[in-house]
């Protein structure tokens, strides 16, 4: 039996033909390109607040020097030494205070050139001074 309501087409007419399905999205080189471009923001953005909101302290050389001498000539609390006739710290560079960085000086006790260790204790510019070595 032929259902009444089926369309058929007449003999010799064309098939139809049938659209390619669309895509519903975003194609897959779309997709990596956007999530490429938002990690290199993310970097550079990270990149950028760690320079801006560093939290570090630089001590003027001038000053670290002077708190070098201190402990060193310091009869009671430092080493005692009674003649530095010269001291030069860190290369001549100010230095960052952040806990646990060091750096060294040149010393010349008694006309013996020694090199004295400084370690930062904190990351407000406490440091402990190591003897002439």
């Amino acid at each position: 039996m032929i259902d009444p309501n089926r369309y058929t087409l007449p003999p010799g007419a064309p098939t139809p033909h049938r659209a390619a399905p669309t895509r519903s999205g975003p194609d897959r080189r779309t997709v990596f390109i956007g999530a490429g471009v938002a990690v290199v923001l993310v970097v550079v953005a990270l990149g950028v607040w760690q320079f801006l909101f560093r939290d570090t302290t630089v001590i003027p050389l001038a000053q670290a020097e002077a708190g070098v001498r201190e402990i060193l000539t310091d009869p009671i609390n430092g080493y005692g030494t009674n003649s530095i006739s010269a001291l030069r710290c860190n290369d001549g560079k100010d230095p960052s205070a952040t806990k646990g960085a060091s750096f060294t000086c040149a010393v010349e006790i008694d006309g013996t050139v020694r090199h004295v260790y400084v370690e930062f204790q904190d990351d407000k510019g406490t440091f402990a001074v190591d003897g002439p070595r």
